[in-house]
C-alpha cells in the first residue's frame, strides 16, 4: 500500500506544471482526505486554504471545501470567508479559479473594503487579476468616505441596485445599475 502511494504521489508530482509549485496553496482542516479518483483534497471543518498566486496572497476558510491543486480549483462549502489584506468577502458558498484568477460568491454576500466600504448582494463574481468585483441582486452599498464613481454615476443613500461594478484596489464604482438581468450564478459540483 505504502509503494502505491508512493507511486501516485509521483505520478501526481509529474502531471502538475512546473509554474503550480509556486502556486500550491497550503491547506489546512480538521479532517483531510486525499480522494485518488476525484483528484482533489477533501476539506472538513475549520478548513483554511492559504493562496499565493503570482504575488496575491490570499485566505479561504469554510467549514467544507474541495481542493483540486492540478487545476487549480477551490470549492469552499458553509461560512466561506476570502480575506486579503485591502478586503474581505463572506459568503455561503464559493468556487476559486487560481488559473483564471476568478471567485464565484453565492449566498448572504458581505463584502468589506479598506477604505470603509461595505457591500452586501445575493451573489458576486470577483476577478482578483482585475480587481473589480460584480454585485448582483438586491445590492446595497454603505461608503463612509473616499469613494470613487466612473463618469455620470452617483450613488443614491439607501438605495438598492441590481447590479454594482466595483475596483477593490482604485475604491471606484464602475457601475450602478438600478435594473438588470442578472446571471444565475451556481457552484459547480466539484465530481463533475
Amino acid at each position: 500500500m505504502r509503494v502505491l502511494k508512493i507511486l501516485f504521489a509521483v505520478f501526481i508530482l509529474l502531471m502538475i506544471p512546473a509554474k503550480s509549485f509556486a502556486d500550491m496553496p497550503e491547506i489546512t482542516a480538521g479532517q483531510t482526505y486525499f480522494d485518488i479518483m476525484k483528484g482533489h483534497y477533501v476539506l472538513k471543518d475549520n478548513v483554511r486554504v492559504v493562496m499565493n498566486n503570482h504575488g496575491l496572497k490570499a485566505t479561504v476558510t469554510a467549514n467544507e471545501a474541495r481542493v483540486n491543486v492540478v487545476s487549480q480549483k477551490c470549492w469552499a462549502l458553509g461560512s466561506v470567508a476570502f480575506d486579503h489584506k485591502d478586503y474581505n468577502l463572506k459568503c455561503e458558498n464559493a468556487y476559486l479559479q487560481w488559473e483564471t484568477k476568478t471567485a464565484d460568491l453565492v449566498g448572504g454576500i458581505d463584502f468589506k473594503g479598506r477604505d470603509s466600504v461595505a457591500v452586501t448582494s445575493d451573489t458576486a463574481t470577483f476577478n482578483w487579476e482585475t480587481k473589480e468585483a460584480d454585485f448582483y441582486g438586491d445590492v446595497k452599498i454603505n461608503a463612509e468616505k473616499d469613494l470613487e464613481f466612473a463618469e455620470g454615476l452617483k450613488l443614491q443613500k439607501n438605495k438598492r441596485y441590481a447590479h454594482v461594478r466595483y475596483n477593490v484596489t482604485e475604491n471606484k464604482i464602475l457601475q450602478l445599475d438600478e435594473k438588470f438581468d442578472v446571471p444565475q450564478i451556481e457552484i459547480p459540483d466539484p465530481d463533475k
